[in-house]
């Protein structure tokens, strides 16, 4: 879904942005979870507890955005990437004030999966709740939708970042249909 909402503000901003930005901006979203390699300092190693994936990073660039218009474009990117996590199983948005996730309508992870060294099972666990959801899947697909919609809108030729998009989902179902099966 991050793919999918930085293809839709990259093309809502294309007129501002430089090639090298307009990629900038497309994958900015989904490298904001890459905060994933410090899961082991946060707070039940849950990374949407760090301070990457609270507001205050990006409010932090939007300040710099009066003089480079990019760091406004990717503080957006980031405050989307958060509002989008708020709907599955919350973040942190005030960390490191307050580390508590907000939101989330997703069951939170039991206790006994958080210490599991296994880690091929705790992410299956949670690309199996995750795709059972119908409001995840729902709003996937609407992301999904509205990135295409954009495309045809604003020109045809950036089609093929939907077959990039295409390539992370059929990864990411893929390994759903490998976990279902255990």
């Amino acid at each position: 879904m991050h793919i999918a909402q930085g293809i839709i503000i990259a093309l809502l901003f294309l007129p501002f942005l430089t090639l090298f930005e307009f990629y900038l901006v497309i994958f900015f979203p989904f490298l904001i979870d890459f905060d994933f390699i410090f899961s082991k300092f946060a707070e039940k190693k849950n990374h949407r507890r760090l301070i990457t994936h609270s507001l205050l990073p990006y409010a932090a660039l939007s300040a710099f955005g009066f003089i480079y218009p990019l760091c406004f474009i990717l503080s957006l990117c980031g405050v989307v990437h958060l509002l989008i996590d708020v709907i599955d199983w919350g973040t942190a948005l005030f960390a490191p004030f307050y580390r508590d996730p907000i939101g989330g309508v997703l069951p939170q992870v039991p206790p006994n999966l958080i210490s599991e060294s296994n880690f091929e099972q705790r992410q299956c666990w949670f690309t199996k709740t995750y795709y059972r959801s119908k409001l995840i899947l729902t709003v996937e697909v609407l992301f999904a939708l509205i990135a295409i919609s954009l495309i045809l809108i604003v020109d045809v030729q950036y089609l093929w970042l939907m077959v990039f998009y295409g390539l992370f989902l059929a990864f990411h179902l893929t390994y759903y249909r490998r976990c279902r099966r255990r």
